[in-house]
């Protein structure tokens, strides 16, 4: 296999994106405009014509179409002031004196506030509303996040949805825009109102600097070691800030809304009727323990234990052929890779820390998805479902695309707490599974491969069992490999991204919204684990520069204090990590995926990291 890399596609993927690095100009100019807003919650003190001439000393656009100006404060409705150049430009000072005097300035401004400028410098182009998209080229195509909207309805009133606004309203799609339009104002409203769109620079102050925003996010600059670190204690602190004490983590947080309701499931009340998938559990157990191994400070010793009892809290014992098995039962369902993924953390922990108080746990687990094979290969995938027992010929009644790939990492890694002598047997049905995971099903179950390979799990086990000679068959790395390069192939690259930030995230089809994918990467960072193991340096060179790009894809689902601006309730925003670039919402397995590849990615960086910069 040809994995010989061309590095021009992965190299500086933030050079094609506005540079920006505010002077002293900029700053002095930041301090007047905070001590001006500061000022407006006691007495209002601004000297226009300084301001004036202090903008005129700085980087920011001195010639626009129209200054958008919008302050925002934890917890309360944002200020959005605009006016628009008519036969001279109109002075900056005019507009921030209008967002001074507005009746909410003086509130906000005793909070830690943030402002927001945009400076629209081409003129506004007419628009069809309905027929723009996503999908569709030339002058229909709407960037989502980078096209900003301007409407006049029938009362001649103006509206604005600036550029940003996709990032502050949670919105991805076109659908997703137009039903957010039609709540705020009525379809009818909206048919009969004349559209332009706009694009915009965009600033956002900071503690002590200027940032500039793209697509409504701050601009993420060179990826570096120091940034992969961060965004992985900002992850765990947000997991460890709502562990429950009984070792539930936060399932699902809309930031924009600061809600818990799923917008997947609205109508389900998450305090009357919550839902907590188990799988999603154990992975947040698994994020704190590569945190754990990475760091070595021990802060998340607890997290992980409270983790893992709640895990044992949900296990139920079944014989088989005379000896106890074990099985994690949760909403009605057992699922194979609910257990699956609890073996994993529980080895894990016990060769992270050499506690054995949860080994009984383990061999119970793993005597029962030994179990699970069938004589064919297969697993069974629920050994319940809905509280009704999954018999054999209902199986594929129940087919799982990932279960058994979460299994098989679960198995490999509890391989190393067994004696050596005690392996063949597992081994063996391994290798049983193996043929028909990778032989058999993609014939007998072709339909549900996607063209971005999405079996990270089964590609993550493999690498775990090339520890032991017994399992190093080439047919399972040719796997891993193919699959890593057929997920390189489907990786934007700098040169053809549609936009500079899709660089490093997945498509299915070119053209498609950035899918910047934690869970694919850590499939794509066990193929390069895979490389190293076998000592191919070759491979693990081209990999890591995907890896690399696609960490730098990644960050921009972080949220970092300068990212959640806007949300309502920035305590428990921080941390999280979104599901795409402009949605706001995340789960416990959104923060899983991307903090654990990230946390596993960091002890190879300073290797890693001479060859690739040669």
């Amino acid at each position: 296999m040809d994995l010989s890399p061309d590095s021009s596609q992965y190299d500086n993927p933030d050079l094609r994106l506005p540079e920006f690095q505010p002077g002293p100009s900029d700053l002095d100019f930041l301090h007047q405009l905070k001590t001006a807003i500061v000022s407006a919650a006691g007495v209002p003190s601004v000297d226009a014509a300084e301001i004036d001439k202090q903008f005129t000393l700085t980087c920011f656009p001195q010639q626009y179409q129209r200054l958008i100006l919008i302050l925002y404060a934890p917890g309360h409705k944002r200020i959005l002031i605009s006016r628009a150049a008519q036969d001279q430009p109109v002075a900056f000072s005019v507009i921030f004196k209008l967002l001074l005097s507005h009746p909410r300035c003086q509130q906000l401004a005793t909070l830690p506030f943030r402002l927001q400028m945009d400076f629209v410098v081409e003129p506004p182009r007419p628009i069809n509303f309905y027929s723009v998209g996503m999908e569709v080229g030339g002058t229909r195509h709407f960037e989502i996040g980078i096209d900003g909207l301007m409407f006049y309805g029938t009362d001649n009133k103006l509206h604005l949805f600036p550029p940003g606004d996709s990032y502050v309203r949670s919105v991805m799609g076109m659908g997703q825009l137009r039903d957010y339009l039609h709540r705020a104002y009525g379809e009818k409203y909206l048919r009969t109102a004349v559209f332009k769109r706009f694009r915009s620079e965009s600033y956002l102050s900071g503690k002590d600097l200027w940032l500039r925003l793209y697509r409504g996010h701050p601009l993420i600059g060179a990826l570096t070691k120091a940034k992969v670190e961060r965004a992985v204690e900002l992850a765990v602190g947000h997991i460890r800030q709502t562990q429950e004490e009984n070792g539930k983590f936060l399932y699902y947080y809309d930031a924009a809304l600061n809600s818990k309701r799923d917008h997947e499931h609205p109508k389900r009340n998450p305090d009357k009727n919550p839902y907590y998938n188990i799988l999603r559990h154990g992975g947040g157990g698994l994020t704190c323990v590569f945190q754990e191994k990475y760091f070595h400070n021990g802060v998340t010793i607890g997290n992980i234990q409270r983790a893992i009892d709640y895990l044992v809290a949900h296990i139920r014992v079944q014989d088989y052929q005379g000896r106890e098995g074990a099985y994690i039962y949760s909403e009605k369902k057992a699922k194979l890779g609910g257990s699956g993924i609890a073996l994993y953390l529980l080895a894990e922990y016990q060769l992270l820390t050499g506690d054995t108080s949860y080994q009984k746990w383990a061999d119970r687990l793993a005597w029962h998805l030994l179990n699970q094979i069938t004589a064919s290969g297969e697993f069974i995938y629920y050994n319940i479902y809905l509280d009704i027992p999954v018999k054999e010929e209902d199986n594929q009644k129940y087919f799982s695309f990932y279960y058994p790939g979460e299994a098989v990492c679960g198995l490999a890694k509890y391989l190393h707490l067994v004696d050596p002598k005690d392996r063949t047997p597992i081994f063996d049905k391994l290798r049983q599974a193996l043929e028909f995971l990778l032989v058999v099903r993609p014939s007998t179950r072709a339909s549900e491969y996607t063209v971005v390979p999405s079996d990270s799990w089964l590609m993550m086990g493999i690498k775990e069992l090339w520890d032991f000679k017994e399992m190093r068959d080439p047919l399972y790395a040719d796997f891993v490999f193919s699959d890593a390069q057929s997920m390189i192939d489907h990786l934007y690259k700098v040169a053809d991204a549609p936009c500079p930030d899709y660089a490093g995230a997945f498509y299915y089809n070119y053209g498609d919204y950035p899918y910047a994918d934690g869970a694919r990467c850590e499939g794509l960072l066990g193929a390069y684990e895979l490389a190293i193991k076998m000592g191919d340096q070759d491979k693990a060179v081209h990999i890591w520069r995907a890896l690399r790009l696609a960490a730098w894809a990644l960050m921009h689902l972080v949220n970092t204090e300068d990212s959640i601006y806007s949300a309502p309730y920035p305590a428990l925003a921080l941390g999280g990590i979104r599901f795409k670039y402009t949605r706001q919402w995340f789960r416990i397995d959104t923060i899983q995926h991307v903090a654990s590849f990230f946390a596993k990615m960091l002890p190879h960086w300073d290797r890693a990291e001479i060859p690739s910069s040669s």
